[in-house]
Parts: C-alpha cells; sequence; structure tokens
C-alpha cells in the first residue's frame, strides 16, 4: 500500500496566469462572466488577483497513480461482508452538497477504504441524480472512450483525497482547506457548473434559481441559467492588504500595495477536467506557499502597471478606447 501523500501526486502541470489585465469585476450581472476584462484594473475598487492553474507543479511534484476503473454490482457488496451501497447513500437528500456527492463514491469503495487501496470503482447508477454529465454517469467503464475513462479516473482520485485528508473539512457547499503554515482558503464546490466559487454562495444561488429552502436543482430539462456568485474564487485568511508569509522564498515578510479583496480569482486550464483541476487547486491551498508567491507577484504586476498608467497618462486614462484612438 501507498502512503497516502504518494498516492496523490500525479497530475497533468497545472496552469497559473496572473495578469493585471484579467482582473474580474465583483458587482452587476458580470459577477457571473469569467474572464471579463477591465480597461484599467488597477484603479477598480473591489477586483480580486486573478490567475490560472498553469505553472504549478512545473517540478512534478504531483502525480496520479494509473487506475483500471471498476463498477461492482450492490450484492457484491452483501456477499464480501460489506454493507449494501443503497444503505449509505440518502437517495432522498441533496447529492449536490459535496459530502452527500463524496458519500456515493466511498460507499461504492468500501472495500478500498478497508484495505487500503486507491478508489477504483465507480458508482452503479446513483450519480444520475446528480448534475454529474450523463457520459460518465452511464456506460460500461470496459467500453468507455479515453477521456470518459480519464475523467472518471479523475473524479475517484478527487473524492478519495477529499475523503482522506485532515486538512479538508466540509460544511454544507463549503470547502475550508487548512495550509500546512497555518493559513485557512474556502469556496463552495459546485458540481453543476463544474467550478469552485464565492464561498457562502451556494445556498443563496439555489434559493433564488429554485426555491427558498430547496438548495438544489431543479429537473434537468430547466437548467438554471442565472449565476448569483462568481466563479474560480478562492477566499484567503489574511484578509485585504496581506502581508507575503514569511515563509515565501524572496517574498516573505514583504506587503502587498494593491491587495483589496480577501480572496484570489484561480482559473481552471481550459480543457482539463473540473475534478482534476480541483485537486491540483486543494494542493496548491495545502502546500501553502506558491498560491502567495503568485499573489504576491501579481501585486507587482499592478504596481508596475500602476507605474506606466501615470507616466503615459498623468491628467487619467480615458475610460473608453475610442476616446483616445
Amino acid at each position: 500500500m501507498q502512503p497516502q501523500e504518494e498516492r496523490y501526486r500525479s497530475f497533468p502541470t497545472l496552469h497559473v496566469r496572473f495578469s493585471c489585465m484579467k482582473a474580474a469585476w465583483r458587482y452587476g450581472v458580470v459577477d457571473s462572466i469569467r474572464g471579463f476584462g477591465s480597461l484599467d484594473p488597477g484603479s477598480n475598487p473591489g477586483t480580486s488577483a486573478c490567475f490560472d492553474l498553469a505553472n504549478y507543479n512545473k517540478e512534478g511534484k504531483i502525480t496520479m497513480t494509473k487506475k483500471t476503473t471498476q463498477m461492482k454490482q450492490e450484492n457484491w457488496f452483501v456477499q464480501q461482508g460489506y454493507t449494501d451501497p443503497d444503505d449509505l447513500i440518502d437517495h432522498n437528500g441533496n447529492l449536490q452538497l459535496p459530502e452527500k456527492f463524496m458519500q456515493i463514491f466511498s460507499a461504492y469503495n468500501q472495500h478500498n477504504i478497508a484495505e487500503g487501496n486507491d478508489w477504483d470503482t465507480w458508482p452503479e447508477w446513483e450519480l444520475v441524480l446528480t448534475s454529474l454529465d450523463d457520459f460518465l454517469t452511464f456506460g460500461e467503464p470496459e467500453t468507455d472512450p479515453p477521456e470518459a475513462a480519464a475523467e472518471r479516473e479523475h473524479w475517484l482520485s478527487l473524492m478519495q483525497f477529499m475523503h482522506d485528508t485532515e486538512a479538508i473539512s466540509i460544511d454544507g457547499y463549503t470547502i475550508t482547506v487548512a495550509g500546512k503554515y497555518g493559513h485557512t482558503f474556502s469556496f463552495d464546490m459546485c458540481i453543476e457548473y463544474e467550478d469552485w466559487v464565492t464561498p457562502g454562495s451556494l445556498v443563496k444561488h439555489y434559493e433564488k434559481t429554485v426555491g427558498k429552502g430547496i438548495e438544489q436543482l431543479g429537473p434537468p430539462w430547466q437548467p438554471n441559467v442565472l449565476q448569483f456568485f462568481m466563479k474560480g474564487i478562492v477566499e484567503h485568511s489574511l484578509g485585504a492588504f496581506w502581508t507575503c508569509p514569511e515563509h515565501v522564498p524572496v517574498y516573505g515578510g514583504k506587503p502587498t500595495v494593491h491587495a483589496t479583496e480577501v480572496d484570489f480569482c484561480i482559473e481552471q486550464k481550459e480543457g482539463q477536467s473540473f475534478p482534476l483541476a480541483m485537486l491540483s487547486m486543494l494542493h496548491l491551498c495545502i502546500e501553502d506557499t506558491y498560491i502567495w508567491k503568485m499573489g504576491f507577484e501579481h501585486d507587482l504586476d499592478q504596481i508596475e502597471y500602476m507605474k506606466e498608467m501615470e507616466e503615459e497618462w498623468p491628467s487619467g486614462k480615458p475610460h473608453q478606447d475610442r476616446e483616445y484612438l
């Protein structure tokens, strides 16, 4: 059996990008539009440091063990002395909640939990009660196309990592991650939109789009079209105008200048599966170092950007491009 820290060390390179021209507006309808750029983000209060997962793990620190996904009939578990998965899953509950969603996977991997092995058993049918794509919930692992087989493995690895890792806690939709240097990071896990979003926002989102007290999806033929949250948001515990933690190489102990928000906007790499991106992001938070390096370098970019603007537009930059074309 591999140690836990070895079993989860194998993901493709994460895509991390800082750009002072990619800060996201936090008001109005554009709260739900990723990549909405400001003409002058350095002068806009209420913008988050925005970057995507690309360079993290450039040294190959994280890898994922290759596994063969299996499916087992429910009676197999009883025959082997385990509990019928039906008795462990709340079929009438809100399976969009991360803990309830994770219980579907843990119920079908009781044998692997008992033996300390990688999770490799895909749920038989219960995922149809969630918003997971049909191409994953149906079909057979033996005949699935490679992309479906890979994404099944990513989901199994993410669920096992969340289940096994003491640094991760779950409260409703909100995931809180304890970094190894004492800082905390939080976000809501949104399975419907396959993204991490503003912490504490999904309950309000579902109340407004489905109904108060429901807090879950409506019929699959009536998808939500409004979003009352901001995608890619990870809140941190240092607050606004934070000082870079002492342990961070080069920047430790130095204060930020333009970090007006209490969160980072961390975008997924285009084309990367959500579970793989989230697994990478969780490692980024637990490592508790590179995320601050990225944030501080974004602040340095903002300082340089503002300096250039003041030199080029001493009386203030025109609000619209057309005013100076």
